[in-house]
């Protein structure tokens, strides 16, 4: 038992400290956030929440790869049995992850991107070559998908819906979604074969 929790408590404080930095990162961001902030919200003692993360950077981390496992799993869900999937069926489950309400990431404003980018250096997030190398594997599994497609372009596709959201503040935010529809349907006439 580390730091006194049985494994099922951890497992159920893990969940509440990645759905208090969720709510917490909405509302003021995740640069303001605080460790102190994410352990009251959570009920724990701050001492408690290095039982579990060593920084706040590292739970952030937490955060991207919690909200990428979900993804994955839904994704997956949706593979034939020979573990492939259609492109517009990928297309349609990968366009429910680029919704705020599915994607923290789409709820952060761009003073938190440039603290995330700052201070999640040596992660394997936001590192060009290992984006290119998930599409280029996710890639392999799709079913109508051009054998001469460019990563790159794809990922540039899906890092421009960031950037939409990254800078709302300075756009019609009611246009958001069907910008997003848009730059979604031009990925598709892109990849499809």
């Amino acid at each position: 038992m580390s730091g006194g929790f049985t494994e099922k408590e951890r497992e159920e404080i893990r969940k509440k400290l990645l759905n208090s930095g969720y709510e917490l990162g909405t509302e003021i961001g995740l640069k303001k956030m605080t460790v102190a902030m994410i352990a009251k919200s959570t009920g724990i003692a701050v001492g408690s929440f290095y039982n579990f993360y060593a920084s706040k950077e590292e739970f952030v981390v937490a955060m991207i790869r919690d909200t990428e496992a979900r993804f994955e799993r839904e994704m997956t869900s949706y593979f034939s049995k020979d573990g492939t999937i259609t492109l517009k069926k990928f297309l349609e489950v990968f366009r429910g992850n680029f919704k705020p309400e599915n994607n923290f990431l789409l709820r952060m404003k761009l003073d938190d991107w440039v603290w995330l980018k700052s201070h999640i250096t040596d992660s394997i997030y936001l590192n060009k070559t290992n984006e290119l190398n998930k599409f280029e594997t996710i890639f392999t599994k799709i079913k109508g998908i051009r054998q001469d497609v460019e990563p790159g372009v794809a990922v540039n596709f899906i890092k421009s819906i960031y950037a939409l959201y990254q800078n709302r503040d300075t756009l019609f935010e009611d246009s958001l979604q069907t910008n997003v529809d848009l730059i979604f349907e031009t990925l598709y006439r892109y990849l499809k074969d």
